[in-house]
């Protein structure tokens, strides 16, 4: 019985390594993507177990898939340990000027509470402050923000899409913009560095996977965003992408933008759940084009969301770009980003499943 059990739970957690490989964009695959160091410690443990067992029927064949999909895991995850070579270079320049500190954080538009966040603006004290998920109590309760920057956008929606973006650097231009539907809405912002030089700031906040519903918005704005971004010169694309770095969707949209991923070769900076310490993934992210370098990464203090607040410092250095590379797109891939793109047309594909 013991065996039979062990077997069976082998079988399961062997499942959950090959089936998100599947390239669809149902929700209860794609889900699968998120928990890949999680499952990886459980295809570790699993294992050592069946080792015990050998002898039993099905055992070595259990060994020997616990093994590939442990092999799998890694194939995603490994990018984003410490082990791993970076993708974006440690700045070289100190020039204050050409430096720009980024704040970003989903503050959970059900937390009544916004003054650890406002506390914690005023001492990390960002060039810019991205904030996802903010209606209009949330824009009310962050009128000290508006104190403490100049420019500032912000769109309160109450259906948990709200998006807003503070900054003391020369707003250039702004505006809310809709990849998808009107009810997820994205700010394109230009800025000015203090050296003068201009940089696009995109900040999104695509729909998630949940039961009920899939990918299809999530992966097909990340595309457009990507494509919409492609030949800006100087451009950052930041929020809360409600996807882990290491997807497929995540990987898509590199290659179709561009622009690197300053966590790789640095580490997880998990950022949700903030409330777990077991179940956390990193879904809050920045990325940026190779004309920049990574100063600090950091994730903040809990600020009472589900999400922790993520702190990034660039320092733009042009000759980067000769030293720095993006992923390539290949045929295959632009083909993937097509369909997706594609599949936003498809009937009901825009819909939102009906909440309990």
């Amino acid at each position: 019985m013991l065996t039979f059990l062990v077997l069976a739970i082998a079988s399961v957690l062997i499942a959950t390594a090959f089936v998100p490989l599947l390239p669809v964009d149902w929700w209860w695959v794609r889900i699968g993507d998120f928990p890949r160091v999680q499952l990886l410690v459980s295809y570790l443990v699993c294992l050592v177990i069946v080792a015990f067992m050998l002898s039993q029927p099905y055992a070595k064949v259990a060994a020997g898939l616990l093994v590939a999909s442990i092999c799998i895991q890694l194939y995603w995850v490994f990018p984003y340990l410490p082990v791993a070579p970076y993708q974006v270079q440690p700045a070289k320049s100190d020039d204050s000027s050409t430096r720009l500190q980024i704040l970003t954080a989903n503050v959970l538009q059900d937390n009544t509470d916004a003054s650890a966040l406002v506390q914690l603006v005023k001492s990390e004290s960002p060039d810019v402050c991205v904030l996802c998920e903010v209606n209009q109590r949330w824009i009310e309760d962050l009128a000290p923000l508006r104190e403490q920057f100049q420019h500032h956008i912000e769109h309160p929606l109450e259906n948990k899409y709200g998006i807003a973006l503070y900054t003391n650097l020369e707003l250039v231009s702004g505006e809310v913009r809709a990849m998808v539907k009107e009810t997820i809405p994205s700010i394109d912002a230009e800025i000015q560095l203090a050296s003068g030089h201009s940089v696009r700031l995109f900040a999104v906040h695509p729909n998630p996977p949940r039961p009920g519903e899939d990918t299809t918005k999530r992966d097909g704005e990340l595309v457009l965003v990507g494509r919409d971004v492609r030949d800006s010169e100087s451009v950052i694309v930041l929020g809360d992408m409600n996807d882990v770095g290491w997807s497929r969707t995540t990987d898509l949209f590199q290659e179709v933008s561009g622009l690197l991923d300053p966590r790789k070769g640095r580490g997880l900076y998990a950022t949700f759940n903030a409330k777990s310490w077991i179940w956390r993934y990193p879904l809050d992210h920045l990325f940026h084009s190779k004309d920049f370098r990574v100063v600090s990464l950091r994730t903040l203090p809990p600020i009472g969301s589900d999400h922790l607040p993520l702190s990034v410092i660039l320092s733009h250095e042009p000759e980067a770009r000769a030293t720095q590379s993006a992923p390539h797109l290949d045929a295959g891939d632009a083909e993937d980003a097509e369909a997706a793109v594609e599949a936003l047309n498809e009937p009901g594909a825009l819909d939102q499943p009906k909440e309990d």
